[in-house]
């Protein structure tokens, strides 16, 4: 896909999680930063992070080689353990090869050293959202996301929702329907093509969407159809 101005993915529809002990970039980057994200959250140590990353669907995460309590090796995996598939941007102090080797091996975006421009981390995230192909969410509770670059549902941290093709249409219509009730025939005409379906088949896969989510992301009103949960803004 050719990239346009108009599907360029910018700073300010993005979530970023900075993981840094230096107190002078904590500063930094808190006040220089905070108003080009539409959310920008500071942890110190990977401990933090792992945990914010469990309760939040961030786009991508910076870490500092200068992290609390922990080297950077064991930083980097366990940051990257918890989130496997979120793009990762490294800054440091110097170039050592073991943080270079560090960063490759946690398949870091780029490696950046200090003093850092705030206009070398901007463009760094800006080339980090678009070439790691990280579209826009549409998010639910609990950190449930849908990435519409990518086509698929997921958990905090990037974690890949196993939904089946019909699971997975049903979830796709009640979004593009979002804040409508959508019938049974409606349902039966786009997921199920028109095939053969019983409304106790349907409730299976409600069931099953629930389970793998959270109960409240599909409502039912009876003897209405369907509403999926209230995107979060």
């Amino acid at each position: 896909m050719i990239k346009t101005l108009k599907n360029i993915r910018k700073l300010y529809n993005a979530k970023l999680l900075f993981v840094t002990n230096d107190n002078n970039l904590h500063n930094t980057i808190q006040n220089e930063f905070d108003e080009y994200f539409k959310e920008l959250t500071l942890v110190s140590s990977s401990k933090e992070a792992v945990e914010r990353i469990d309760e939040n669907s961030f786009d991508m995460i910076i870490i500092d080689t200068d992290v609390e309590a922990k080297n950077f090796e064991e930083a980097c995996s366990e940051i990257t353990t918890a989130a496997p598939s979120l793009p990762k941007i490294i800054i440091s102090d110097s170039d050592k090869n073991d943080d270079i080797v560090t960063a490759i091996n946690n398949s870091a975006y780029t490696f950046i050293t200090k003093p850092l421009k705030s206009i070398d981390i901007k463009l760094a995230v800006i080339m980090c959202l678009n070439q790691t192909k990280r579209g826009d969410k549409i998010e639910f509770q609990h950190g449930i996301y849908f990435d519409e670059y990518r086509d698929q549902f997921f958990r905090p941290g990037g974690i890949l929702i196993d939904f089946t093709r019909l699971e997975k249409g049903f979830m796709k219509l009640l979004i593009s329907k979002k804040g409508e009730i959508i019938d049974y025939d409606t349902i039966k005409n786009v997921v199920w093509k028109g095939k053969n379906m019983s409304i106790y088949t349907m409730r299976n896969i409600v069931n099953k969407i629930r389970q793998k989510t959270y109960y409240e992301i599909i409502k039912n009103h009876s003897n209405k159809g369907y509403i999926i949960d209230e995107i979060q803004k």
